[in-house]
């Protein structure tokens, strides 16, 4: 499956996911100082009203003007909720401050639950081989095809810059100038991650970890499944992985209520 071709239900946004049509993406890349700012200076029960506060009245990020304040919390917002009653949120939060190097695949991989451009982008990310170079032009191309006359020229130009910026954050593309596919390195916090996503989608089994959440951290789904063994270990999850059979349940990490809603009741 494409990234693109994802279908983020209405059930899904109640953990934080989003089916909206623009995303952060169109004004910024995925704000990754900007985050790890807040998660890293702001306390673990922080709600909304906090990181609001945080940002327009403590200035915590450090912006010149109210407006340029205003402006961030609402692409901060846009790309990962920052309220701790969606799962999705919640459980970046917790994962960034036990395994913050995880931060940057995790950031991104918020962003992309929440933003269809960026989404879309990964699907010519995920053609090109490691070494192969990504020119801001061919992304730009891939975008309008994507969403065909939606976007001026000018728009898909600081479009194409602002997904290229993330996944260079993100671990898939080095280099400032010119833009270079590698693979992320990821750790159990990304990956753990991940799968979490894809579980809130209702991708299961085999499925999940070999889907496009799996890629989005990964090159190889052992990497995954051995992340997912440790994680099980720790608690976060229960994961079984023999005899063809792997079963990976996100149950421990919801609340009743969000339980309900992953397994199908309304």
């Amino acid at each position: 499956m494409k990234a693109a071709d994802l279908v983020i239900p209405k059930e899904a946004e109640k953990f934080g996911l989003s089916a909206n049509r623009s995303g952060g993406h169109l004004a910024r890349s995925m704000m990754l100082p900007e985050i790890g700012a807040l998660v890293t200076h702001l306390p673990m029960a922080a709600g909304l009203g906090d990181f609001t506060s945080a940002i327009l009245s403590d200035n915590l990020l450090a912006k010149p003007t109210n407006a340029s304040r205003e402006k961030s919390l609402r692409h901060l917002i846009q790309l990962y909720g920052l309220d701790s009653r969606l799962a999705l949120f919640r459980l970046l939060r917790r994962l960034a401050a036990e395994d913050p190097q995880s931060l940057p695949l995790m950031a991104m991989t918020c962003a992309f639950c929440r933003d269809a451009q960026l989404r879309a982008s990964f699907d010519l990310l995920d053609q090109l081989r490691p070494g192969q170079v990504l020119a801001r032009e061919r992304m730009e191309q891939h975008l309008e095809q994507a969403f065909p006359r939606r976007f001026s020229a000018a728009m898909k130009k600081s479009l194409a810059q602002n997904v290229n910026t993330t996944w260079t954050e993100a671990g898939h593309l080095t280099g400032r100038t010119t833009k270079v596919r590698v693979m992320p390195q990821a750790r159990m916090g990304a990956s753990v991650y991940a799968m979490f996503a894809g579980y809130l989608l209702g991708l299961r089994g085999e499925l999940l970890i070999n889907s496009v959440f799996a890629r989005l951290v990964a090159g190889d789904s052992s990497i995954i499944t051995s992340h997912l063994a440790s994680a099980s270990a720790q608690g976060y999850l229960r994961f079984r992985h023999a005899g063809g059979v792997v079963e990976a349940d996100f149950t421990p990490l919801l609340t009743e209520e969000e339980r309900l809603v992953a397994h199908g009741a309304h």
